[in-house]
């Protein structure tokens, strides 16, 4: 299966494969917690536009989930077609599930990590993945496959074709404190973010109900039976908040 043709067509630019041997062990284990057969993960983005940010909160809401709604469709067609060639995958779902790890609220496979892992970007201080292009504005999806070298090297292809082509990039972020200075609620701190205290969160999950909602969603079985639910409640919900990204200084990637 020729995946650059696929992500062509699929009108995604920017996609990577990372074998597990190459990811830190907690996120190897959560890997394979995930896919017990994996061996590979392949995750690809798209950007937000820029001027997605100044709508308001309900158009911009509408416009980030369209694009994951559809990064997500192209994460099941991309499983499937591999299934269909005999190599086992499984897409990385939109909508839970999550973990508690540490007190922080996590996907059960950290895309981020994977993407820098991959060469996409670096991880930058307020937790997102910053890409050499789009800065902070990257959402991702991937699949975890049980074969490694799906995606083949070629020198003809650009950086912007594909992620495995590009060298790993040095570290966008700055250290400067930006996105930390610009959070209304101090969400963000040397430990990661409290997701609890983000604005566009905690609407949902007032203080009084955290620890209720963490004790949920340390209950697999109990978020298999919510996961049907979970996209209705994030088309009911409205990003309140995106200074920490629209704040950063390599909000428009490398060149600012």
């Amino acid at each position: 299966m020729d995946l650059h043709a696929f992500f062509k067509q699929a009108g995604v630019e920017e996609f990577t494969e990372v074998s597990l041997t190459d990811l830190m062990a907690d996120d190897q284990t959560y890997v394979r917690e995930f896919f017990p057969s994996a061996s590979s993960a392949i995750i690809f983005g798209r950007p937000v536009p820029p001027g997605a940010y100044q709508l308001s909160p309900a158009d911009q809401t509408r416009e980030m989930l369209a694009i994951a709604e559809y990064l997500n469709d192209v994460a099941i067609r991309l499983a499937e077609l591999l299934r269909a060639d005999g190599i086992p995958a499984e897409h990385i779902p939109l909508y839970l599930p999550v973990r508690i790890d540490g007190g922080r609220v996590q996907g059960v496979v950290r895309l981020k990590h994977l993407a820098a892992a991959g060469g996409l970007g670096t991880i930058g201080r307020n937790t997102l993945l910053l890409h050499p292009i789009h800065g902070p504005r990257l959402l991702l999806s991937g699949v975890v496959t049980g074969k490694t070298g799906l995606i083949e090297k070629s020198d003809d292809n650009l950086p912007e074709d594909g992620g495995m082509e590009a060298p790993i990039p040095s570290a966008l972020c700055r250290r400067c404190g930006a996105c930390i200075r610009a959070c209304p609620v101090g969400a963000i701190g040397p430990d990661g973010v409290d997701t609890f205290r983000c604005r566009t969160i905690s609407p949902w999950v007032p203080g009084p109900v955290v620890p209720i909602a963490t004790w949920l969603i340390g209950r697999r079985l109990l978020l298999r039976c919510l996961a049907p639910v979970a996209p209705w409640i994030a088309r009911m919900a409205t990003i309140r908040c995106s200074r920490c990204v629209t704040e950063c200084p390599v909000f428009g990637g490398r060149g600012g």
